[in-house]
């Protein structure tokens, strides 16, 4: 597993240059605003960045910044078409600035997508105890909301430095300079509070007598007897199968929580302890394979099920409630099965990278939450994460990035606006190398410890679009000559489609490059083979196919013959097919557009459902409802994975200091999370084949994810109100309209106890809100905060 590179020594724009060349710069940015200006029409913004230059003059620099919106202009797809950029100094004195760009993408990368290179068409040095403002007008390419989409990781490079080796200056910024035009804290903590208020009082009222466990179980019957108090040692009688490696590690977790000894037999005459064995009535579970009953009595723990799935769960709600109580369970019977086969997380390794332990913490945190499937999503046009002995470029050139290097600096988030950060990791800067990649023998230990824990991964590399990094790393194979297209992506990204005209054929580099797709997707499948979860698939492999530029291949005279009149969608398609088709044993899943135009509709050039392992739809629910249920209409195996509903990445509150993009809302706390069960309700109601609604997925799009800190705040406590949606009965998440949020809130807790306590007490990990539970997303004065409290009505 190579780590990040946090390293002294700094790649800059012309090559490879010792320390000295990266330095605080002594420039005092005075202000920073951003919104609607003069002249900007209604979807523009403009920025105006006013600072005083503490140093020496600079008589040749260029000025750099992180912000994920791009400055690029392209007429052709009205994309920064009124765009003005321009410096100025105090006395009136400007000039016009230019976008930096390379030359090809063969060249090592300048400005690009979300980092941005300016410098002035004239003279104009930057003198010394000067003040100047920088003005960026008419940029339509979102708007600046909060925290994670202000510029930042500002830069200066003086490019004036003998031997051409230009120096680069790091400018500190604090959220005390930044502003937006007409935006109202009060009216946004009014507004927020309302919202509050009102999602709770919408919501089903909450039994405080419920059994405090996440996900709600589908059952919970009366007492039997007083209840088990657990004896010195504890046995734990396997008399499902022979099979005890599973037991065998909750053995030693039983030990650790419980501090007592832990045994386990398949003795099938024992009648005490924690037995575990075949549902006599499976369809008391309904004939579930991950379902179970538990029943606690004085004398024994009996945990009857199907298969070790069954018992895995049983095992995780038991952890609960031994948990709330070390020394006697109360007696009780418990019926559980999950609502959806499917329950998910996408993580996006591409655009930050994480630790195998780091993503080990998160499929802890899932299994406690009884997710099933780890979506892991190894490559976009930021990265390659996985290392491949057939074509091992990929991972050596497309798995680092940073100035001068192939890959450009991106993703650059600021480490003091970033309040999550409570590690206090070094963030890297523009000239930071950055780093990340997995081994064949990673790949092993995640893959083991994901079955540990009855989780399925995925693996997804981005394809044909958001391929940037794999064209980085194999050029030869990945640029065809012929197309000369003019396109921008959604994240600004100008070059980043593969050759797809050239598949299955002689033309330009079409030889080459068919072979190794043909080789990467096979390698990486295989790679991911011999899970043993439940609903594990061998040879299966997303390959993601969404968000190509509708211009692509506009000017690809590869493109001939059936090629020359589709559009680009239906080009990706059709490219994916003949992927599929000549590599038929493997199942290739991917987003919706891999198989669906935005309208619903299907061409006729598509992978068959019979042959799709997956299908993640990702519209917003307006949309997103009606598009599943025609996927499923069509038998394709479909997950709802609506941006609006179960994204993560996107911010809890509508505030300027809240972390998280805001383009599919920006209230998107864990009510909103929840409400997922009832747009799950009206896909299913909308398809004859329900069945192949498979389940739920939250992402966590990781270009705002720069540490496990941040992940884990986006992912808690939205993760818990996920699986609520995911694992429990429909008509215990919702009643018509009404979402059981209260219940929800009363077990998620508000510090001390609950269900947030307990996987901070247990995997170490904190959430938004720490210490103090789900205070944030409820009602004042619901939460005694410093008390042991249950969230009352």
């Amino acid at each position: 597993m190579k780590l990040k590179l946090f390293a002294s020594t700094m790649l800059l724009l012309l090559g490879s240059v010792s320390a000295k060349s990266y330095t605080k710069a002594d420039i005092t940015v005075n202000s920073i605003q951003m919104g609607h200006m003069d002249e900007d029409l209604a979807n523009e913004f403009s920025i105006q960045f006013n600072f005083t230059n503490k140093e020496d003059t600079f008589k040749k620099w260029q000025f750099g910044f992180y912000m994920p919106m791009p400055f690029y202009s392209l007429a052709l797809q009205n994309v920064n078409q009124n765009l003005r950029m321009q410096i100025c100094d105090a006395g009136g004195r400007c000039t016009n600035l230019r976008y930096v760009k390379a030359d090809s993408i063969t060249d090592k990368d300048l400005s690009q997508a979300y980092l941005t290179i300016l410098e002035p068409i004239s003279n104009f040095p930057l003198e010394e105890d000067k003040t100047y403002y920088i003005r960026l007008g008419h940029n339509n390419q979102g708007l600046p909301a909060n925290i994670s989409t202000f510029p930042q990781s500002l830069f200066l490079i003086n490019t004036a430095k003998a031997a051409d080796i230009p120096k680069i200056y790091t400018i500190n910024t604090e959220i005390s300079n930044y502003s937006l035009i007409g935006y109202d804290q009060n009216k946004i903590d009014e507004d927020l509070k309302n919202t509050i208020q009102s999602n709770w009082n919408s919501s089903i009222a909450a039994n405080p007598n419920e059994l405090k466990i996440v996900p709600a179980p589908v059952l919970v019957g009366q007492p039997i007897d007083s209840g088990y108090v657990f004896p010195k040692k504890l046995l734990i009688h396997n008399q499902l199968n022979s099979d005890n490696a599973m037991l065998q590690n909750w053995a030693e977790i039983i030990k650790d929580d419980l501090d007592k000894k832990v045994t386990v037999d398949n003795d099938g005459a024992a009648k005490d302890g924690i037995l575990i064995t075949e549902i006599s009535t499976p369809k008391a579970i309904n004939n579930n394979p991950e379902g179970y009953r538990i029943t606690i009595t004085a004398d024994n723990i009996m945990i009857e099920t199907m298969t070790n799935a069954g018992a895995y769960y049983a095992l995780q709600t038991l952890r609960q409630l031994w948990y709330q109580n070390k020394e006697k369970l109360p007696s009780m019977s418990i019926v559980d099965y999950p609502r959806f086969k499917y329950r998910g997380i996408l993580l996006d390794v591409a655009r930050h990278y994480f630790s195998t332990d780091e993503i080990k913490k998160l499929i802890d945190v899932m299994a406690a939450n009884k997710l099933n499937t780890l979506h892991l999503h190894l490559s976009d046009d930021e990265a390659f994460r996985l290392e491949l002995a057939s074509l091992p470029l990929l991972s050596a050139t497309g798995a680092n990035r940073g100035l001068g290097q192939q890959i450009g600096a991106t993703m650059l988030i600021q480490n003091n606006l970033d309040t999550t950060n409570r590690s206090q990791l070094d963030y890297p800067l523009a000239n930071t190398p950055y780093s990340g990649s997995y081994s064949p023998e990673d790949i092993k230990n995640l893959i083991a410890h994901a079955n540990q824990n009855q989780i399925t991964i995925i693996p997804e590399i981005d394809i044909p679009g958001h391929a940037r990094s794999i064209i980085k790393a194999m050029p030869e194979v990945m640029i065809d000559h012929n197309d000369n297209s003019q396109y921008m992506s959604v994240q600004g990204y100008t070059d980043d489609v593969l050759p797809v005209c050239t598949y299955n054929s002689d033309i330009s580099i079409g030889a080459e490059f068919t072979q190794t797709m043909n080789t990467l997707v096979n390698d990486i499948a295989k790679e991911f083979n011999g899970q043993t979860t439940i609903y594990a698939i061998n040879n299966e492999i997303s390959v993601a196919g969404d968000e190509v530029s509708k211009n692509a291949w506009s000017n690809d005279t590869s493109c001939r013959n059936e090629w020359s009149s589709l559009s680009s969608l239906a080009k990706s398609q059709l490219f994916l097919e003949r992927l599929a088709n000549n590599n038929s044993d493997l199942l290739v899943s991917g987003w919706q557009q891999l198989v669906q135009n935005p309208d619903g509709s299907f061409n006729k050039e598509i992978i068959g459902s019979g042959q799709t392992g997956h299908i993640w739809v990702w519209d917003p629910s307006s949309s997103g409802v009606k598009n599943a249920a025609k996927l499923a209409t069509k038998n394709y195996p479909t997950v709802l994975a609506f941006a609006d509903k179960t994204y993560f990445d996107l911010a809890y509150t509508p505030s300027m200091y809240e972390h998280g993009f805001t383009w599919a809302g920006n209230n998107n706390g864990s009510y909103t999370v929840l409400s997922s069960a009832i747009t799950a309700n009206e896909t299913l109601s909308q398809t004859k084949n329900q069945q192949n609604i498979l389940g739920l997925e939250g992402a966590l799009w990781s270009e705002n994810l720069a540490s496990a800190d941040h992940l884990f705040y986006m992912a808690l406590p939205k993760l818990p109100a996920l699986a609520e949606a995911a694992w429990s009965p429909a008509h215990t998440t919702s009643r018509e309209t009404k979402l059981n949020w209260q219940s929800l809130a009363n077990r998620l807790g508000c510090g001390t106890d609950g269900f947030l306590s307990y996987l901070n007490k247990i995997y170490e990990v904190n959430y938004r809100g720490y210490p103090n539970g789900i205070n944030k997303e409820i009602p004042d004065g619901i939460c005694k905060l410093n008390a042991t409290s249950s969230i009352k009505k």
